[in-house]
């Protein structure tokens, strides 16, 4: 079972504790993301926190999907590159 981390933070007046696999450092992230504003207000705040976790999110899908075509490739190389020598 995976270990959870218990992070306490400041959510505009709200103070929250969230349990979450994630590390602390991605927890103090969410928390910059929150204090950059001050003068917004929380629901501006967390639609801004949700754009940039679908953000974050998208990157990785698209990151993973190069990586997929990537290794596609290089497998078909690999293969080509064995047929070749078989046919000689």
């Amino acid at each position: 079972m995976a270990s959870l981390n218990r992070y306490k933070f400041t959510f505009g007046n709200k103070a929250l504790t969230l349990t979450t696999n994630h590390d602390n450092l991605f927890m103090e992230e969410v928390e910059r993301v929150a204090k950059q504003m001050p003068e917004a207000d929380d629901e501006t705040i967390a639609i801004l926190l949700a754009v940039n976790s679908l953000s974050m999110q998208l990157n990785r899908e698209i990151e993973f999907d190069d990586k997929e075509k990537e290794l596609d490739d290089f497998r078909r190389k690999a293969l080509d590159d064995l047929k070749d020598k078989s046919s000689k």
